[in-house]
């Protein structure tokens, strides 16, 4: 993680925002035929999109040095947001899917949400020293 700039961490954490939405239209849950995606299986899946679309829009604009207000601290904001997008995808991948099978759509929710809270838990950590 050292090794990574400031800038390449914060786009590596935004790209892992867009695509843990593009998880969210896989297959989550499933048996034989019949799956169901993220956007069937989490109430309220919108507002994981908004949080992970927010976060990666505010990761990138930092990492593209454009102008944000000055109450507007982007890495403090994406690390909260990441976090509970990994927070809510652990939650329903701990819960199992009541006879369905875990698909990989799941896993691939659940790998780039762990990505894109640990770059930005890293990022908030480097810009508050």
């Amino acid at each position: 993680m050292n090794s990574l700039t400031r800038e390449q961490r914060m786009l590596g954490a935004a790209g892992a925002c867009v695509l843990f939405i593009i998880s969210l239209f896989f297959s989550w849950y499933g048996t034989g035929d019949l799956t169901v995606s993220g956007q069937d299986v989490v109430p309220s899946w919108w507002i994981l999109l908004i949080f992970a679309a927010c976060a990666a829009a505010l990761l990138a604009a930092d990492a593209f040095n454009f102008e944000l207000p000055a109450v507007i601290s982007p890495a403090a904001w994406a690390a909260y947001l990441t976090s509970v997008t990994f927070i809510v995808t652990l939650m329903i991948f701990l819960e199992g899917g009541s006879g369905f099978g875990r698909k990989f759509g799941l896993f691939l929710a659940l790998l780039f949400s762990l990505v894109a809270v640990v770059l930005a838990v890293v990022h908030w950590r480097e810009e508050a020293k």
